[in-house]
């Protein structure tokens, strides 16, 4: 992705940030259940002692959520226009916390340092880093974060998985369905590249996935119901976004690689 195409996936966060008529839970992501199932998965590492760096925080959906459950949460993105609509829109269903416990700030990850905003007891990326141009760019942010979480600190990574979206389309089209349409703007991980740097900073404490989710959202539920397009405001994926939070399964299959790393006391530094 050259410099150009970093200026279009910031005109194109833009644009989803000033779109008025898009709610709240769909500007970042349209599928409201997936979202509602991420974030359900990263509350569970969450402490209320810890400082937290939302990175890539888009309108604020995840940082308004988890910001009463810790002790302050600092909210960074590169578009001025998710961080502007994220200070102003807080979900009608969260509950207020205390003005100083909640920031955000306009800062591109593959800039950030510890004299950006201070150490962090956690740091979460959900769905940001595969928005980078390309491997080097996201070592660069994958380090920076590393660089701002304490030792012994906690980075909550929920990213895009490249094994699982090429399962899920054999899968699919083995069923007569067709396969999902390359996204002009994300960079899925690749596990053999990623794990193998990832190690030079972190540990890898648990890892979990969404295989059900993706299974019954994105094979059962449009087999069900064709020829008719389905819905990701619908019964189907709230069921399977319960389950999935449950129940581990389907490993394969999963769109996402959800990995909760420890930063390692030394290395990469």
């Amino acid at each position: 992705m050259s410099d150009r195409d970093v200026g279009k996936v910031r005109e194109f966060w833009d644009d989803r940030a000033r779109r008025a008529d898009v709610p709240t839970g769909e500007v970042t992501h349209r599928d409201v259940w997936q979202r509602w199932l991420e974030v359900e998965t990263i509350r569970r590492y969450l402490r209320p002692s810890d400082r937290v760096l939302d990175v890539g925080c888009g309108n604020g959906f995840t940082t308004w959520r988890i910001a009463p459950l810790v002790r302050e949460v600092v909210g960074i993105d590169f578009s001025r226009e998710m961080v502007e609509r994220a200070r102003v829109e807080r979900p009608a269903d969260t509950a207020a916390p205390a003005a100083a416990a909640i920031s955000f700030a306009v800062c591109d990850v593959t800039a950030l340092t510890p004299s950006s905003f201070g150490a962090f007891d956690a740091a979460i990326s959900e769905r940001c880093l595969i928005n980078l141009a390309g491997w080097p760019e996201q070592q660069q942010a994958i380090a920076n974060i590393a660089a701002v979480v304490r030792p012994g600190g906690r980075f909550v990574f929920v990213e895009g998985s490249a094994e699982g979206r090429a399962n899920l389309n054999r899968l699919r089209e083995r069923v007569g369905l067709e396969a999902f349409p390359t996204v002009w703007h994300n960079r899925d991980f690749v596990e053999a590249e990623l794990l193998p740097f990832l190690d030079q900073f972190f540990e890898i404490e648990e890892r979990r996935h969404f295989g059900v989710y993706d299974f019954v959202s994105r094979v059962v539920h449009p087999m069900v119901v064709a020829p008719a397009p389905p819905e990701y405001d619908s019964r189907f994926n709230e069921v399977a976004a319960r389950l999935a939070r449950e129940r581990q399964a389907f490993e394969d299959l999963s769109r996402v690689l959800f990995l909760v790393l420890k930063r390692k006391v030394s290395g990469g530094d």
